[in-house]
């Protein structure tokens, strides 16, 4: 385990590293040059990364001297979710760039002394691609306009509702809520109803992307990505002896992350069991590997979700990906309701493909559908397989300027059965 916690660590400094690098520190390591960057996020991951006192230093300088680029507001949203471990390294963090700038940074506990610098840090070159959200930050401010604008400029196509965007941006909804309102009056997001629900989407991305120019290739969730990385760091860190008495922690910890593999829609490792140990460890490896590098992690493959209805009208249903193990979705009193049933399927679809959250209520109206037109069409001891789209979560469905309703078909057999162009999942019942 020593040499898993090792290998750990040094792929979770050079992450960091190679992101501060974007942000004008001195290193030579530069792999994120197409990666968008999170400042905050990556701020608290690199506070909890106490072992390399060269990187906390560099750090801290350029938070001290580009303070007016950071979002306390965020900072505190993002910490207030973070571990025990990782909220006390971050408060000394925070405590240090307070006593040297006097920002109302989330601060506990005692700074950190700085050396005396030898010469001036080098302010962030705001062109690169991977700083298009402090490009942002410098055209309309440390608000929530600049995220919103960011997480539109990633899918300048897909309308989003008010609380998918607050999710992602991590403000308020009442901020996010006043954002919008600011945008769509200047002309840069237009809003259109679905379901009676304000959708919004950039009203003009080409003319947007023209005057930003460069922009980057990709748009990662950075804070699922250190949490589950944090964790997985933790594991190695306290795990040791034999596969069968790392099981327990290693279950501990896959169930822990499960949260942010789903929202991030990339698969975990099989069910844990003593053999698996290994195989769970080569995967924590691959996940922080494929981070580093810039390289795309591998999305859920499309699930089958079978449903049976026993003769005594309960439940079942199961969801299986191709490379997974089924999983059971009802239980107690989900077994007993149709519209409980869909609403779980569509939850799970949603949670293993969707780039930005969608919300429950948009969930509910889709799946009380579904639960109409197919579930509630099958008899008792009746069984049918519920096959996921390989478009998966997002797919644009309709086209044209406005967002398409829930289609309703008199049959869900063998058709495409469309939720929402807002992000719910393509399903097609068998």
């Amino acid at each position: 385990m020593a040499r898993l916690s090792h290998e750990l660590d040094g792929l979770a400094l050079d992450l960091a590293w190679s992101q501060w690098t974007e942000l004008g520190v001195d290193s030579i390591v530069r792999r994120q040059e197409w990666r968008a960057l999170d400042l905050e996020p990556l701020i608290i991951f690199t506070a909890s990364r106490s072992s390399d006192s060269r990187l906390r230093a560099a750090s801290l300088e350029w938070c001290i001297d580009n303070v007016r680029l950071a979002s306390a507001f965020r900072l505190r949203n993002f910490a207030s979710q973070a571990s025990s471990k990782t909220q006390a390294a971050f408060g000394r963090y925070a405590a240090t760039v307070k006593a040297h700038s006097g920002v109302s940074w989330p601060a506990h506990g005692d700074p950190y002394m700085l050396a005396p610098r030898l010469r001036p840090g080098r302010a962030p070159d705001l062109r690169r691609p991977a700083l298009i959200q402090l490009r942002l930050r410098a055209l309309v401010g440390v608000t929530a306009r600049a995220e919103i604008l960011k997480l539109m400029l990633a899918n300048p196509d897909r309308p989003l509702t008010k609380s998918a965007l607050a999710g992602r941006a991590a403000f308020t909804k009442g901020r996010v809520a006043q954002a919008l309102e600011l945008l769509t009056a200047a002309g840069f997001v237009a809003v259109h109803a679905s379901a009676n629900r304000p959708l919004y989407r950039l009203a003009r991305p080409a003319d947007l992307a023209r005057s930003l120019e460069w922009l980057p290739a990709d748009y990662p969730d950075w804070w699922p990505i250190f949490k589950v990385a944090e964790t997985l760091i933790e594991y190695a860190h306290l795990t040791s002896g034999p596969p069968s008495a790392r099981v327990s922690r290693a279950q501990a910890a896959l169930s822990e992350i499960e949260p942010e593999l789903r929202r991030l829609g990339i698969p975990g490792p099989p069910a844990l069991e003593p053999r698996s140990v290994a195989a769970f460890e080569h995967w924590a490896l691959e996940f922080l590997e494929r981070q580093v590098e810039g390289r795309e992690s591998t999305r859920l493959s499309p699930a089958t979700y079978r449903i049976r209805r026993l003769a005594s009208g309960v439940w079942e249903a199961f969801a299986a990906a191709t490379d997974r193990e089924a999983r059971r979705l009802t239980g107690g009193k989900l077994a007993n309701s149709a519209d409980r049933v869909a609403q779980a399927i569509f939850a799970d679809a949603v949670a293993a493909g969707a780039e930005v959250a969608v919300d429950d209520a948009a969930i509910q109206v889709v799946s009380r559908e579904f639960a109409a037109e197919v579930l509630r069409q099958m008899g008792p001891g009746e069984e049918r397989p519920i096959r996921q789209n390989s478009s998966g979560a997002g797919s644009r469905i309709g086209g044209g300027g406005t967002a398409p309703q829930p289609e309703r078909h008199r049959s869900c057999k063998n058709e495409d059965f469309h939720p929402n162009s807002a992000q719910l999942t393509t399903l097609q019942a068998n």
